[in-house]
């Protein structure tokens, strides 16, 4: 008698298995059973192994539907299935202790698996697949929390896209607003929760020794900043095409170039 090739099952033939049909149709169930919500743990003791396969019985660990993997690794491990079409719900409960942990079908392509994370594995029998890093497209209508890095490597990142009052924040290590975009008003603050400009620098550290803005141009034949706007001869527009001198000055702005402290006059009026 042969077994079936994703479950194991013990396959029957007519006449065969008299007085023992019962006990060998009643492991197969069990097994279907196990394969749908069956769980059971899997210790890792080498740094090459497969899971366990039974011919008959229910004691195999390839049909069971949830595995969670246990022991402490003791090099590079693969753990494998037999190379059938199959999926698998593993988690890892592993002490890596360093070492890295990858699971898929005898002879080919596994995936590697994360510690301490529930993951959904397909495989083709020939190459293992993490479903959701297979997913054409994924919707959430929920909150999506992540504990461990994001990696963004290809294509467009769109925040926002329905242009809803919606911001985003970003943290630094003491800094709460570290990079905060206020949709409500379309405005950036660096350091600021309310940005009152489009963009909003705050220089928060009064003990820091730090400028609030660094501009550093390689290029050197090419401005520091380029200043674009409407002109006018006097000073009723962001720029002025006056070269008069006559303005009274109204102060100073200290600024720093190439490590000399220097100051910039400010005048009243551009004329």
């Amino acid at each position: 008698m042969a077994d079936s090739t994703i479950l194991n099952l013990d396959l029957q033939t007519t006449g065969a298995n008299a007085g023992t049909w019962g006990s060998k149709t009643n492991d197969n169930l069990e097994k279907i059973e196990n394969a749908i919500k069956g769980y059971t743990s899997v210790s890792i003791t080498g740094t090459s192994q497969a899971l366990t396969v039974a011919s008959g019985g229910t004691g195999d660990q390839q049909s069971r539907a949830v595995l969670n993997l246990t022991g402490t690794l003791s090099g590079a491990t693969a753990l494998t299935c037999e190379a059938n079409p199959n999926w698998y719900v593993i988690k890892d409960s592993t002490t890596r202790a360093g070492n890295a942990l990858t699971f898929g079908p005898a002879g080919g392509t596994p995936v590697t698996l994360t510690n301490t994370c529930l993951h959904f594995i397909y495989t083709d029998g020939t190459t293992a697949y993490h479903i959701p890093e297979n997913l054409p497209n994924m919707t959430l209508t929920g909150t999506l929390t992540v504990g461990s890095d994001v990696s963004l490597n290809g294509g467009t990142f769109v925040f926002n896209e329905a242009g809803a009052d919606r911001d985003a924040r970003f943290e630094g290590d003491t800094d709460t607003t570290l990079l905060q975009t206020d949709a409500s008003t379309d405005r950036v603050g660096v350091g600021v929760a309310a940005p009152s400009a489009k963009l909003h620098v705050n220089q928060s550290s009064a003990t820091g020794s730090q400028p609030v803005l660094e501009l550093e141009q390689l290029d050197q034949d090419y401005a520091f900043t380029n200043f674009v706007g409407t002109s006018a001869a006097d000073s009723s527009k962001s720029l002025s095409s006056s070269t008069a001198s006559a303005g009274s000055k109204a102060g100073a702005i200290r600024v720093r170039i190439n490590g000399t402290e220097r100051w910039i006059r400010f005048y009243d009026s551009a004329v």
